[in-house]
């Protein structure tokens, strides 16, 4: 399984609540979906998927809050 981190370099765990960076909306990360992607490529792909949004985001685009 890939780690993927936010813009802040926190790890980013299905369950933790999550900020958009920029929109500042709130959600929880659903699902990280890394399957068959290396390190690199799941750091520069939308593979954070948002519970209440159901929308995939970039990790950089995200900040971890808890």
């Amino acid at each position: 399984m890939v780690k993927v981190y936010d813009r802040n370099r926190n790890q980013i765990i299905p369950g933790k609540r999550v900020m958009v960076a920029q929109t500042g909306e709130i959600d929880v990360a659903k699902a990280i979906h890394t399957e068959g992607l290396g390190p690199v490529q799941a750091e520069r792909a939308p593979v954070v998927e948002l519970q209440q949004t159901g929308e995939r985001y970039v990790p950089f685009d995200l900040v971890r809050l808890g």
